[in-house]
C-alpha cells in the first residue's frame, strides 16, 4: 500500500487532539464528511469501508450516521488510537491493520461505499491500490476520494506554505512526486469500471481561516465515482 507508514507511526494520541499536530484534519473533517454524506444519501445500514482511516475521524462520522463501518490502515499506532476512541465514544467500528490487497483475500463481501481520503498521495502503487479497492465495491456503489493535485501551485501551498511556513501539516508529510492529477485518477477509476460523477475543490480561505468546497481543483480536491452495474 505505502512505504510512508512510518510518517504516521509517531502521531499516536495526536489523532484526536484538535489542537495538535494533525489539527488540519479536524478542520476539514466536517467539510469532507458533509460533502460525502450529501452525495451518499441515506447511510443507515450501509456497509462502509474507510481505507487509510488513520485514527478514525471519518470512520466515526459514518458510524454516527448509522453506517456499518470497517476501517483499515497500515499503522498499528493509528488503529490502536482509533479503537480506543471508538470504544470511549460507544461506537462499534471494525478496525483492522490491513491493506486493500490483504482485505480482498479475506472475502468480506462487497461494500456499498468505499472512502479513501487524504491517502492516495501516500500510495506506492496507485493503480494496484485502486484496483484492489474497487474490487470490493458493489455494483452501483460509491467510491469517495480526497487528495492533492500534482501542480506547481499545490507544491507551493500544500508543502511550502502549509508545512514549512504555517505548520498546518507536520513537515515532511507530503512528497510532491506522489500527488495525483485528476486526469490520472479518472483514467484509473474508469479502467476499473467506475465512472467519476463529480470533482470539487477544497480550498483554503485565508480571510476566514477555514476550508470550503469550491470549483478550484488546483490544490486539494475531492469527489466520487460510481461503479458501473
Amino acid at each position: 500500500m505505502t512505504t510512508e507508514t512510518d510518517k504516521f507511526e509517531k502521531y499516536a494520541e495526536e489523532w484526536w487532539n484538535p489542537a495538535g499536530r494533525l489539527f488540519s484534519l479536524h478542520r476539514i473533517n466536517p467539510l469532507r464528511f458533509g460533502y460525502f454524506s450529501s452525495r451518499a444519501g441515506e447511510l443507515k445500514g450501509k456497509r462502509v469501508l474507510d481505507i487509510g482511516c488513520g485514527g478514525g475521524l471519518l470512520s466515526e462520522e459514518f458510524a454516527r450516521a448509522g453506517a456499518c463501518v470497517t476501517g483499515i490502515d497500515l499503522s498499528p499506532v493509528a488503529i490502536d488510537a482509533a479503537k480506543k476512541h471508538a470504544a470511549s465514544s460507544g461506537l462499534g467500528i471494525d478496525y483492522l491493520v490491513s491493506t486493500p490487497s490483504r482485505l480482498v483475500k479475506q472475502d468480506l463481501g462487497a461494500f456499498d461505499i468505499i472512502v479513501c481520503a487524504e491517502v492516495l498521495e501516500h500510495v506506492d502503487d496507485l493503480e494496484g491500490f485502486l484496483r484492489d479497492s474497487l474490487s470490493m465495491l458493489k455494483s452501483g456503489g460509491l467510491f469517495f476520494f480526497g487528495t492533492i493535485n500534482r501542480t506547481f501551485k499545490a507544491r507551493m501551498l500544500a508543502i511550502f506554505v502549509a508545512e514549512d511556513v504555517l505548520g498546518m501539516v507536520p513537515r515532511g508529510t507530503h512528497d510532491w512526486k506522489r500527488f495525483v492529477r485528476p486526469s490520472a485518477l479518472k483514467k484509473i477509476l474508469e479502467g476499473n469500471n467506475a465512472e467519476v460523477m463529480e470533482l470539487k475543490g477544497m480550498s483554503y480561505d485565508p480571510l476566514r481561516l477555514e476550508f470550503k468546497i469550491s470549483a478550484d481543483t488546483s490544490v486539494n480536491y475531492l469527489g466520487y465515482a460510481r461503479k458501473r452495474r
